[in-house]
């Protein structure tokens, strides 16, 4: 199974490579935006109304409940699909280059493949309903970040009723061989976008090292990052392809030696009652508990039902289409508008927490990061 990811991931690594070639590695700009001109947006509803139907690319299943929610309320049929953020973005690329445009609204992951791949060439432009107008401060708007998601490290409360980790370093040591659980980074591009973060601040994962152990760190890498990357993935780290997968396999009741997560989406803890899982986060990690990334909602630049898709777009910016998402931990709104889950902390104590990515070094770095991610699972 490890080898058949391993394998997916190249090919797919080299599709977007090829993408890539002829770039010039600087930041990507945001492309052609919609609505450049004023909008009467009774006229835009009345047109939507007429197209009668709208179709949405999404990596959040809770789409398929909007889009029923959006029907219902417009009379406008929604189409939802649900794919990967590989299989959105491979989705994509293969039905522009066939002259194909099946989808009029995506909700994508993966900044730097969206802008390189998608937006750069006009497959995918942004478009800034009243809703987001309104509600989303601005630097949210260009891409229109539709909400935030967080990733962090999960262990069981049965067998540890408090946190067992200090520091990210503590994955590496040898009571947690074999039983660190992470998607694969071949098949998650957040992942290798995140670890290009690791290389970036290595300096600070090395004091880090030196805060939690006492001494100085001994590399064999080129720097911390690296060496933690590799350190983490040779203590026979296992290898997932579901953060479902994860979770439930980290909270299973009655287990001696149970894994933990590394990297898992925080969402998952929305099934601990339901399917009666031990599972918490860990809130003490240092330097950081997880990291997150935006969400964005983006039109195709040919849509077939451009006017639907502004309507939708505006219906899953309000408070009313994110309903399916605000009532569970885990996703955070960019519309300010949108109260925060009663049972979660704040957006603003998890961004406090979390790192994030910077996107022109991810862009310039992840297949550099994939490649070793690769080359130590080989060796392992």
């Amino acid at each position: 199974m490890c080898k058949k990811l391993i394998w997916v991931g190249v090919l797919f690594g080299i599709f977007l490579l090829s993408l890539y070639a002829g770039g010039s590695g600087e930041t990507a700009k945001q492309g052609p935006s919609m609505a450049a001109k004023p909008e009467v947006w009774s006229e835009v509803v009345a047109a939507a109304q007429k197209e009668g139907k709208v179709v949405v690319y999404a990596t959040t299943s809770r789409i398929t409940l909007a889009a029923e929610n959006f029907t219902k309320k417009t009379g406008i049929k929604a189409d939802a699909h649900r794919l990967s953020e590989v299989e959105l973005i491979e989705r994509l690329n293969k039905e522009a280059a066939s002259g194909i445009t099946a989808a009029d609204v995506v909700l994508i992951e993966d900044y730097p493949s969206m802008m390189e791949t998608l937006v750069k060439p006009g497959y995918l432009v942004n478009y800034i309903p009243p809703s987001a107008r309104e509600g989303v401060p601005k630097e949210y708007q260009t891409p229109l970040v539709f909400a935030f998601v967080n990733r962090i490290f999960g262990y069981n409360t049965e067998k540890y009723p408090k946190d067992p980790f200090q520091s990210i370093w503590d994955f590496t040591l040898p009571e947690w061989k074999g039983r660190v659980m992470i998607r694969d980074l071949v098949i998650t591009g957040e992942h290798q976008n995140a670890f290009t973060e690791l290389i970036r601040r290595s300096d600070e994962l090395e004091k880090e090292y030196q805060r939690r152990f006492g001494k100085p760190l001994e590399k064999t890498e080129k720097n911390a990052g690296y060496e933690f990357m590799k350190r983490l993935v040779q203590n026979d780290i296992i290898l997932m392809k579901s953060d479902t997968t994860i979770a439930e396999s980290v909270g299973k009741r009655g287990q001696a030696d149970p894994p933990v997560g590394f990297f898992y989406v925080f969402s998952k803890h929305r099934d601990i009652p339901k399917k009666n899982l031990a599972l918490a986060y860990s809130p003490n990690i240092k330097p950081f508990i997880g990291y997150y990334y935006g969400m964005y909602l983006q039109l195709t630049g040919k849509a077939k039902n451009p006017n639907a898709a502004k309507v939708l777009a505006d219906y899953l910016i309000s408070p009313e289409g994110y309903k399916p998402w605000s009532d569970e931990m885990g996703f955070y709104s960019a519309n300010t508008k949108v109260p925060p889950y009663p049972d979660d902390k704040p957006w603003s104590w998890w961004k406090e927490h979390l790192w994030t990515y910077d996107p022109t070094y991810a862009a310039e770095h992840r297949g550099e990061v994939l490649d070793a991610w690769i080359k130590y699972v080989q060796k392992k």
